[in-house]
């Protein structure tokens, strides 16, 4: 091992690996093309035209490069290389599906450049950002819409829901930052570490800039009615920072409760007290025992002292925004016992900001719409890549259908796993009934299998 020890055995093997994967996927098309030039019964209607050409495809173990036949429909005038339809491999299509499937997987935590750069350790070749950026816009996660209809509704006392949005840069200069938001339902939370604590039952949502706020909220009753037996729901509870639009929840779903959150409630008293420990003391008790009177004395005492201008600007700001938030702090004293705490700072600074807005990058409205909408399904349990090749594989068939007659799949199917038992020329490969290629060739079975 050169010295290196197993790092560079590991490496040398990998390398090997990868190579012997491209060459069986070679294999394998020249096996397809073989059939479909050398059966009429599978291609009524097309002769040849001409062979060998070749193709390129990057694959998860690197470039597979093969050769194929260009067929011409003599009723149609129409061209093509039946090989490739029948794989689902377009005129044009570069990256192999599972490729593609892995580079989404890499582009919802890294840039659209680095997730290119990921794959080139493994295969030796490197994928622009703009190719991965075209695959989430083929995704269109943005839409994809998960039926979850469970066969009994939880029976739940306690629903919570929290909702906060991230500000994200717009990648056109002089243009402001936007919102992108984030609302998720949970049962409560069990503490699973000595600080940490995990809520019970989550589900997110994220919704762009400019969504009506009756839109954000018949989805999440629509989800709450699918999921629960709001019947035997006591109380719901919405918390946020207080905007409008999270507000507005308590008026869309029947008998929820605005609830101002701790924190941005803790933060507007640090803000408008100081440092003075007297003054957050004093402005704490007036503002959590609900005597308004007594807190806008304190505040206009405080905006009296104050020495500059942006001083008075930030008090007269608390002010305005504790007098607003009445409803959601008299709850928050009304109902305390039964809250368990919101977090949904942390959790748009996880799901979203950290992808979003925590790095030095910029986005446009679609762009920052999808990524969310990508790490939302993430954290849903949704297997990304999984879901991916399911939504290609449906496309895959809905095209081969068009263009390979049903019969010919089996047949072809059949000959290229026998195929297979070329690769015995491969010692490795050719160990008896121990062999490969009886597991290659099930695997080419359960490829083209419809």
């Amino acid at each position: 091992m050169d010295g290196n020890g197993m790092p560079a055995f590991q490496q040398a093997l990998r390398s090997g690996l990868n190579k012997i994967c491209c060459t069986i996927q070679q294999r394998v098309m020249e096996a397809v093309d073989d059939q479909l030039r050398e059966n009429l019964s599978m291609r009524k209607g097309w002769v040849v035209e001409r062979r060998n050409d070749p193709k390129t495809i990057l694959s998860p173990f690197g470039e597979v490069r093969y050769a194929r036949t260009l067929f011409q429909n003599k009723k149609t005038d129409e061209y093509a290389y039946l090989a490739d339809r029948f794989v689902g491999y377009t005129s044009h299509q570069r990256l192999d599906t599972l490729l593609e499937a892995d580079l989404l997987e890499e582009a919802v935590d890294k840039s659209y450049s680095k997730a290119g750069k990921s794959v080139e350790d493994q295969t030796g070749i490197r994928v622009s950002g703009q190719t991965v950026l075209n695959i989430v816009r083929k995704l269109q996660p943005e839409k994809i819409e998960l039926k979850e209809e469970p066969k009994v509704k939880k029976a739940v006392r306690i629903l919570y829901i929290e909702a906060d949005e991230d500000h994200v840069p717009h990648r056109e200069k002089g243009v402001s930052a936007f919102e992108q938001r984030l609302v998720y339902v949970h049962e409560g939370r069990v503490k699973v570490g000595k600080d940490r604590y995990e809520l019970i039952g989550k589900k997110y949502f994220t919704f762009p800039p400019g969504t009506p706020s009756h839109v954000i909220w018949d989805t999440i009753w629509r989800y709450l009615d699918v999921t629960y037996d709001l019947e035997q729901t006591e109380y719901i509870f919405i918390s946020g920072d207080g905007v409008s639009w999270i507000q507005a929840g308590a008026e869309y779903i029947e008998d929820a409760r605005y609830v101002l959150d701790g924190f941005h409630l803790r933060r507007a008293i640090f803000r408008a007290a100081g440092a003075d420990e007297e003054k957050r003391k004093k402005l704490s008790e007036a503002v959590f025992n609900g005597r308004w009177a007594e807190m806008n004395n304190l505040l206009s005492a405080f905006l009296k002292e104050a020495e500059t201008e942006s001083r008075k600007k930030t008090i007269s700001d608390v002010q305005t925004y504790l007098n607003n938030q009445r409803r959601g702090i008299r709850a928050r004293r009304k109902y305390g016992k039964l809250l368990v705490g919101c977090s949904a700072e942390g959790h748009v600074s996880h799901v979203l900001s950290a992808r979003l807005s925590s790095r030095p990058m910029s986005w446009s409205y679609l762009g920052a719409n999808q990524m969310a909408h990508l790490r939302v399904h993430r954290e849903n349990g949704v297997k990304l890549s999984q879901f991916y090749l399911e939504q290609s594989g449906q496309k895959r068939k809905e095209y081969v259908s068009q263009h390979i007659p049903q019969n010919a799949m089996a047949s072809i199917s059949k000959a290229v796993g026998s195929s297979f038992e070329t690769l015995g020329n491969i010692p490795s490969f050719s160990s008896g009934s121990k062999g490969w290629a009886p597991l290659l060739r099930r695997m080419s079975n359960a490829v083209f299998k419809f």
